[in-house]
């Protein structure tokens, strides 16, 4: 009898990074991670639980490292190299749904599915037979090493070892997302649009939309606060509405917040200055536990601790980027810098 135990599962020793292989999107709440051998027999009878999976839940991102028993399947090893030569040639996800579809991965297999995706052949040849990307599948059989991969199929749910049949893969994905789902009340998406002026874009965040733009001087219209400005509302809002939490928690007499902020450049980078007024009958032990309470709002920690940025960059072909001026990293525009 299986488990799938977050409290006590075993967890994903590397990350999900930039040279793995990803269907989905980057911003998922769920990320299903596996590891799998595309001669193994157990791993194409899988293939087919999870694409229906992703077909119904399109929101899921799905991640595959290549985890080859060469000891049980003489074909493994090259038939994993073959995925990496594709994905060479941004052909991966074809050659990994081609692999598991097709009748076996024996070597004439190989090249003829190479071919059928239009492939450079003679190249795809060469690449196998040098083992070009051996050593890429290689650490990705590491990485199953470290995160305890003793057999494939092996799937990985938000990171934690998935360890029960593959027909109750669907329904820990789901539970996944269920357990995800109330961080949206409070990290919700924002997108912004652009506009005809380059300067002014449209935020949208919830069924809330704003109007983002920059000063005259900045060559902007001024039709509403700028990226530095936003930064800036976020840190006020965030720290005003913590104060509050915490008089209301502490049963302190604050009858009233108001904070003002303003931001400029020193040597030393971005310098954020706060102005916190409070009103209510508030002893000095109260004022200090309201600006400690100010300090450690969450928009503060966050700007003053680590950040991971992931970014994903798709291309719109429809649109003529022919007549775009760029600017060169050595001359960003001012407000990028805070000038």
């Amino acid at each position: 009898m299986g488990y799938f135990d977050e409290p006590h599962g075993t967890v994903l020793a590397v990350p999900v990074g930039p040279t793995d292989h990803t269907r989905g999107p980057a911003s998922a709440d769920v990320t299903l991670v596996e590891y799998g051998d595309f001669a193994c027999p157990f791993c194409r009878a899988a293939y087919g639980v999870v694409k229906d999976l992703l077909a119904r839940m399109p929101e899921v991102r799905f991640v595959f490292r290549a985890n080859p028993r060469s000891h049980l399947f003489r074909d493994a090893e090259p038939a994993a190299e073959a995925a990496e030569i594709a994905a060479a040639q941004g052909k991966f996800w074809e050659m990994h749904d081609g692999l598991f579809e097709g009748e076996g991965v024996t070597r004439p297999r190989l090249v003829t599915l190479a071919r059928e995706l239009g492939l450079d052949a003679a190249g795809f040849e060469r690449d196998l037979d040098a083992g070009t990307f051996r050593k890429a599948v290689h650490a990705q059989e590491v990485s199953g090493f470290h995160s305890h991969v003793l057999s494939t199929p092996t799937f990985f749910v938000n990171g934690i070892r998935f360890e029960d049949s593959i027909d109750r893969l669907p329904d820990a994905v789901a539970r996944a997302e269920r357990l995800a789902a109330p961080q949206h009340h409070l990290y919700r998406e924002a997108r912004v649009r652009s506009t005809q002026d380059r300067r002014r874009q449209i935020v949208s965040v919830g069924p809330h939309e704003i109007v983002s733009d920059l000063p005259p001087e900045e060559n902007g219209a001024d039709a509403g606060p700028g990226p530095h400005d936003l930064l800036l509302a976020a840190l006020g809002t965030c720290t005003a509405m913590t104060i509050q939490w915490s008089a209301d928690k502490h049963k302190l007499p604050l009858d009233h917040v108001e904070v003002r902020l303003s931001q400029s450049r020193t040597p030393r980078g971005h310098l954020f200055r706060c102005s916190i007024a409070l009103s209510g009958d508030l002893s000095e032990a109260d004022c200090a536990q309201l600006q400690h309470a100010a300090t450690a709002s969450p928009v503060a920690r966050t700007l003053t601790g680590g950040i991971e940025l992931e970014t994903r960059v798709t291309v719109d072909r429809t649109v003529d980027e022919a007549d775009r001026g760029s600017f060169p990293a050595s001359d960003a525009p001012p407000w990028t810098t805070g000038r």
